[in-house]
């Protein structure tokens, strides 16, 4: 008897670890952010960052990633680009972004006749600087390419495009900040010559 209620007590416990809700799939390092860096600071009195993006293709493998290719550069133009002016304006835009899939032309190997896929993933972003008519004054853009081998499952597929992507990010960031640097020389503000913040307000508290 004693052996029968213990069995009914840990019945509850066993069916309820049955439903609760698998834990969600970790993604291949921290969030892609940028805000870590040195801002790039422009002489302008704003940024306007574009929410046209490019749409994904039907073999674009990057477009049910979390965030997509584009959303990628678009957080890199957020993070990285600050206003320091008191006239004319900056617009980023993401010009190319995507994951292209495709199948490998030979075998895969001694062991597998899959010849597997290749990733290729390439990411444009471009910076205008623009007077108040919308004149275009100077422009830079930067551009990343990376690609990779991978097998033919979905499970590949996705770890794949997500590493690549992290890794081609890393590149256009380190080119995206070489080419504004090299283009738009005259609109950027020494981080010492940057305005300081303002004060913070500060409360007297009544003496009790």
């Amino acid at each position: 008897m004693p052996h029968s209620r213990r069995t009914l007590l840990l019945l509850p416990v066993t069916l309820a670890a049955c439903a609760s809700t698998p834990p969600a799939p970790q993604e291949d390092g921290p969030p892609i952010a940028y805000r870590h860096l040195t801002q790039i600071r422009l002489d302008v009195a704003r940024i306007d960052i574009e929410d046209r993006m490019p749409a994904p293709g039907p073999n674009d493998a990057g477009r049910d990633l979390r965030p997509t290719p584009a959303e990628a550069v678009r957080i890199m133009g957020q993070d990285r680009l600050a206003a320091f002016g008191t006239e004319h304006r900056a617009r980023f835009s993401v010009t190319r972004a995507q994951i292209v899939r495709s199948r490998n032309q030979g075998g895969g190997g001694v062991f597998s006749s899959d010849p597997g896929e290749r990733l290729l993933c390439q990411l444009t972003a471009r910076v205008d600087i623009l007077d108040g008519n919308d004149r275009r004054l100077g422009f830079a853009e930067a551009s990343a390419e990376r690609s990779r081998s991978i097998e033919s499952t979905a499970a590949a597929r996705r770890a794949g495009a997500e590493s690549l992507l992290r890794q081609t990010m890393f590149d256009l960031n380190t080119e995206f900040e070489f080419q504004i640097r090299r283009a738009l020389r005259p609109y950027l503000v020494d981080n010492a010559a940057a305005a300081p913040p303002a004060p913070v307000a500060r409360e007297e508290l009544p003496r009790t």
